[in-house]
C-alpha cells in the first residue's frame, strides 16, 4: 500500500468510525481507496459490523479473485500511482504529524489484525430467530519482536513457524533453545470467538481463553519462568524446583514450581483457582500460601483466600462447556459475548439472582438463548452480531 494512500486511509476510516458520517467528497475519496485495497475494505466492513453507523455505499462481501483481477485491469489503465445441561437458580481532515502516526497505527491494525470476514453467522430454522451465531474456534496472533505477527486463526495445516516454535494439532508448541543471546518477548493475543493451547519452552502447558493475551520469552532465564497474563488462562506448571513460575495478572503474583490452576483476570481484581499442588500468592504487598481445592482474590483491597466449592469452575471452560454455578446474569452474559463474538445490548436491569449449570461451548448461540430464556425469564434476540435483553412480555390474565 502507497505511503500517502495509507494515511489518508487511516484518517477517513478513524473519522467514519467516530462521527459515523463523511462529507460527499471524503465519502468519494473513502469508496476509491477500499475499491483500490480490498483487504482494507474486508476490515473496515468488519468494524462497522458491530456499530449502526449506515454506509452509503456497498461494503458487502464479494469474490477476492474477481476483485483482484478488476483492480489489476485498473492499475494499468489510469496508471494508478502508488450438549448441556441446566439446572435453575436465580468507526479527510488535516492532523499533525504525531496524530497521523497514531491513526495509522490505528488503521494498519484494524488493517492486519487477521480477523476472518465474518462467516459465523447462520440463519435460525430451529428457535425463530432472526439469525444465529455459530461458537468460537481454535486460534490466536502471535506477536513476536521485531518480526511479522503469525496468524494462527482457524488454521487447520501444522507447519513451523519460526526458530524453536511449532504449530501443531491446533497447539503452539515451543522448543527449549540453547541460544542466548536471541531471546525475545512473544505476546499471543486471543481475540473473542477463539482460544488456544500452547506449551512454553519449559514444557508447561497453557490453555488461553477468549479475549486474552500471554506475554512471555521464547526462552526463560535461569533463575524463574515469568509471564504476563490478562484475561483468563490455565496452566499445568512444568516442575523446577530451581526455576519457580511465576504468573503476573493485574493485581496479584502466582508462584508455583509444578502445579495446576486458573486464573482469571478480566476484571481488576484477579482470581485463582488452584487444582493441583501448592502456591504463594502475594498481592497489596500481603502474601499467602494455597493448596489444592482452595482459591485466592482480592476483596476490598485485601488479598484472602477461599475454598472452592466445585473444581469444575477452574477447567471447565477448557474442556469445553460453559460452568455458571453461582454467576449473575450478568456474568453469564459477559462469558457469551467473548465466546460468541457479540455485543450485548441491554435496556433492562439485570437482576442479581446468582444461577447454577452448565452448558456444553460448541452450541449456536440460539440454543443458549433458548435455555436462557426458560431459565431467566429475560426476552433473548438475536440480531447480526447484537443480543438484545429485554424484559419477557406479560401474560395476560
Amino acid at each position: 500500500m502507497i505511503e500517502t494512500d495509507k494515511i489518508v486511509l487511516a484518517e477517513l476510516a478513524s473519522l467514519l468510525l467516530k462521527d459515523g458520517q463523511l462529507a460527499t467528497a471524503q465519502e468519494n475519496e473513502l469508496k476509491r481507496l477500499l475499491e483500490k485495497y480490498p483487504d482494507a475494505k474486508e476490515s473496515l466492513r468488519y468494524r462497522l459490523a458491530n456499530t449502526d453507523i449506515q454506509v452509503p455505499f456497498d461494503l458487502r462481501n464479494t469474490d477476492l479473485d474477481q476483485e483482484w483481477e478488476i483492480l489489476k485491469t485498473k492499475y494499468n489503465e489510469r496508471k494508478i500511482t502508488p450438549n448441556y445441561r441446566w439446572w435453575n437458580g436465580q468507526w479527510k481532515v488535516r492532523i499533525g504529524e504525531a496524530a497521523a502516526l497514531l491513526l495509522l497505527f490505528t488503521f494498519v491494525w484494524i488493517w492486519k489484525s487477521y480477523v476472518k470476514p465474518i462467516n459465523y453467522l447462520i440463519p435460525d430454522k430451529v428457535y425463530g430467530q432472526k439469525n444465529d451465531v455459530l461458537p468460537g474456534e481454535n486460534g490466536a496472533i502471535l506477536k513476536i519482536k521485531g518480526k511479522d505477527d503469525i496468524n494462527l486463526m482457524n488454521k487447520q495445516v501444522d507447519q513451523s513457524l519460526s526458530q524453536g516454535i511449532e504449530f501443531k494439532n491446533g497447539e503452539l508448541l515451543y522448543a527449549q533453545l540453547k541460544t542466548k543471546e536471541y531471546n525475545p518477548m512473544h505476546t499471543l493475543i486471543v481475540p473473542k470467538r477463539s482460544t488456544i493451547a500452547i506449551t512454553l519452552s519449559d514444557g508447561t502447558r497453557v490453555w488461553v481463553n477468549s479475549e486474552s493475551e500471554l506475554i512471555y520469552n521464547a526462552n526463560f532465564n535461569e533463575k524463574e519462568r515469568k509471564v504476563r497474563l490478562k484475561g483468563e488462562a490455565y496452566f499445568e506448571v512444568a516442575k523446577d524446583a530451581k526455576r519457580p513460575f511465576i504468573v503476573e495478572a493485574n493485581d496479584l503474583s502466582i508462584q508455583a514450581i509444578g502445579t495446576a490452576f486458573d486464573i482469571n483476570s478480566y476484571t481488576q481484581n484477579a482470581k485463582v483457582l488452584l487444582t493441583e499442588g501448592r502456591l504463594k500468592v502475594n498481592g497489596q504487598e500481603k502474601e499467602i500460601f494455597i493448596d489444592a481445592g482452595n482459591g485466592a482474590k482480592m476483596i476490598k483491597n485485601q488479598l484472602v483466600a477461599f475454598p472452592i466449592p466445585d473444581m469444575e469452575e477452574a477447567t471447565a471452560w477448557k474442556d469445553g462447556y460453559f460452568y455458571f454455578e453461582n454467576k449473575t446474569m450478568q456474568q453469564i452474559l459477559d462469558e457469551l459475548s467473548r465466546w460468541y463474538g457479540i455485543k450485548i445490548d441491554s435496556n433492562v436491569s439485570l437482576d442479581k439472582i446468582r444461577y447454577k449449570g452448565g452448558i456444553k461451548r460448541d452450541v449456536t448461540l440460539a440454543e443458549v438463548c433458548n435455555l436462557l430464556k426458560d431459565l431467566t425469564g429475560y426476552q433473548l434476540t438475536i440480531d447480526k452480531e447484537k443480543l438484545i435483553v429485554t424484559n419477557r412480555p406479560k401474560k395476560n390474565k
